[in-house]
This record gives structure tokens, sequence and C-alpha cells, in this order.
């Protein structure tokens, strides 16, 4: 029965009390109030002035956000929205593309192209470990694409980006990256010379999710005015035709355009320098907490991503993150494929602060005792408040 603004929940013998659930996901993620209250206004005219304001404000911010002076197109989809957008514009039949896969979401960007062309080669390294340069040089010969995730959310592991972009100049291909789940972690795309970024609106950004950004460096551009089209929805042209009015082809989430905008000024507000900073801190706190709890992360931990941790927990990983669910309100992720029940996830981007770090940290080792995998709690919290109190 209700207690004020809390609530009793009664699961067999588990007792939790809470307000609300504490959202941990590698993805969507807790949004800010002020930014929920922007996706509340009123629905305005997408072919007026008021959105041709938006859509510039916006993409001024998108650019600051990626280091880059790239054109920036709004898909209103999810982030494998944005993947076809950019593979669909950039690939014809006749082309030879190249994807590294080294996780569930790199596996998915080969599905993708080889909806479009047989000729897709896959470079592909174990779940969590380390892509081989040359093999992916060796693959790209006569390439026109090569294709890569940086975040790997399945593994928690970061791929570099950036040593794959001088593969892609070497042999004259373009270098599309995946950046849906990686903002808070360093990307620099013009400088790293990335042709194509495609990231989306509730991951790191922390705005309600429907909607991807892809961008699109010149020598891209290039590329997809020449590439034969297959979408209408998805046709670049209309979308660089609108784009020259300050608007999007079909109708845009407004709403979420909206909440982004907001989302942004909370970033850039903060300075991107320290937005980079507390993902890191906030990600090595965890990461101090998870092994002083006995336990190791997923890849090895000199790729760990800031925004996402994998932990290796075999066999178990359902039974921990639905204990965490059920008894704390903490919502995390087990894993995907054949590591479904091997890893849990969890995401520590956005808004994220110490206090959830430290209360998804408790509820972790609370839920390993009640599992039976450990035989005191306070560890791991411990750790991680050590860390915070140094860095």
């Amino acid at each position: 029965m209700p207690l004020g603004n809390a609530y009793l929940i009664i699961h067999k013998t588990e007792t939790r009390m809470t307000t609300r659930d504490l959202i941990m996901l590698p993805g969507p993620v807790e949004v800010d109030p002020e930014v929920l209250l922007a996706s509340a206004a009123p629905v305005f005219n997408h072919r007026g002035p008021k959105f041709f304001d938006l859509y510039k404000m916006l993409r001024t911010k998108l650019q600051r956000l990626m280091y880059t002076n790239a054109d920036v197109y709004f898909v209103t989809g999810s982030g494998t929205a944005g993947n076809e957008f950019a593979a669909g514009n950039l690939v014809g039949p006749k082309d030879k593309v190249v994807v590294c896969a080294n996780g569930y979401f790199g596996e998915r960007l080969y599905d993708t192209y080889s909806a479009l062309t047989k000729q897709v080669v896959p470079v592909r390294s174990p779940w969590g470990h380390e892509l081989d340069l040359n093999q992916i040089e060796n693959a790209a010969t006569d390439a026109s694409v090569i294709a890569i995730v940086f975040n790997e959310t399945s593994t928690g592991m970061i791929n570099d980006v950036q040593k794959v972009a001088k593969v892609a100049k070497n042999v004259g291909a373009l270098l599309v990256v995946d950046n849906v789940s990686g903002i808070g972690n360093e990307f620099r795309m013009d400088e790293w010379g990335i042709d194509v970024t495609v990231t989306a609106s509730q991951k790191g950004i922390a705005a309600p999710p429907g909607v991807s950004f892809v961008y699109f460096s010149r020598g891209a551009k290039e590329r997809a005015e020449m590439t034969e089209k297959n979408s209408v929805y998805f046709s670049f042209n209309l979308f660089e035709k609108y784009a020259e009015e300050f608007q999007t082809p079909a109708t845009p989430a407004v709403t979420v355009l909206a909440a982004v905008n907001k989302a942004l000024d909370i970033i850039l507000d903060e300075g991107l320098e320290k937005f980079e900073r507390r993902h890191f801190v906030n990600a090595e706190a965890f990461r101090k907490g998870v092994e002083a709890a006995g336990l190791s992360l997923f890849p090895e931990r000199k790729y760990a991503s800031n925004t996402v941790s994998a932990i290796k927990i075999p066999g178990k990983a359902k039974e921990i993150a639905s204990g965490m669910a059920k008894r704390f309100g903490v919502i995390v992720a087990a894993g995907l494929g054949e590591y479904k029940n091997d890893i849990l996830r969890v995401g520590h981007m956005g808004r994220v602060d110490p206090k959830d770090i430290l209360a998804t940290l408790g509820a972790l080792e609370l839920s390993l005792r009640d599992a039976g995998m450990a035989k005191k709690s306070g560890d791991a919290v411990s750790a991680a408040l050590d860390f915070y109190a140094s860095a």
C-alpha cells in the first residue's frame, strides 16, 4: 500500500521499499527532469520557424559533441536505423565492405551491410578481444567502406577506431563508426579521420529514445551522392535537400529533438572535458568495486569502456540481474548472444553520479550473497569510496 511517495513491494520473502527504479542499463538511461520537461512541451509545426531554429541549434551542438564540422542528419529511429541510413547511402550491390566484429553489435553491422551487397568481408575476433589491424588492412583491398563499432555494448569494450581510421585512409576506404553507446568516452571525429559517425539520443546524450544522428564528412557526402539509392525514407539526397532549409524529409520526432536540445545544453554547460572526466571517474570507481567484490571485467581492462561495464558472472548473470531488480530496484542487463547468462552489463553513462555507482555496487554485492557467490559485503562499496576520495 502507498507510503507517501514510496511503495512497498512484496516478492516471496523479499521486501523492497523505493520511490522508483534506478536505471543502470547500457541504454536507454536515466533522463534528467529538465530534459523530460522539455519533451513534454506542446507539439509544434515541423515545417515552421520554431523547428528551423531548433534544427540549427541542434546541428551546432551535435557537431561540438563529436568534435567535428561534418554535417549531421536527424533520423527518426534507433541507432540501428542510423546505421542503416549510413550503410544504404554509401554502399551499392557492387561495393566491397569490410566489417569489423568482436561483439554482438559488430555482427549486427555485418548483417546490415550484407543486406546491401554480397561483397561483405568480416574481420572477426573473439568477443571482448582486440581486432587485428593487419587483418583489417589485408581484407580492405579495393573496399569502399570499413565499418566498426567504437563502443561494443555487448562486451563493454572500446575498439581503437583511431588506428582503424589510418588503415582506411591507407587503402582509400571510408570509415563508418557506430558510436551509439560511446558518448562519454573520448571521441574526436575530425582529428581521428573518421568519415561517418552514428549515434543516438537515448544513451550518452541522456534523452528519451527515438532519434539517431548520422554525421557525414565531405568525402562521405560525395560518395552518398553517387550511390544508387535503395530507400525513400533513408534517401541521402532527400535528407540533404531538406537540410538546406533546416528540415527533415519526413515528420521528425519533434518532442524528442526538443529533449535532446536540452540534454545537449546540460552536457555543454558541464563542459566536454569535464563530461568525459566524470565518465572516467564513475567508470573507474565501478571497476574498482567490481574487482574488490572478486569479479573481473569481460574485456581486458585496458580496453574497458567508460560508459558500459561487462562483468563475468558465468552461468548466473540473469539471476544476479533479476535479484538486483526485484530486491533493490537497480535495473541492469544480462549478456547477449552466447553470453546471455555469463555477462552482467551495467551502464554508467549520461547523468550517472557517485550515489548511483555506490547504490549499484551495494545491490550487486548483496545479490551476489543471495546467490551464494559471496561470503561478505561491503568491499566493493569501500573500494569505490576510496577511489572517489582520491579522484
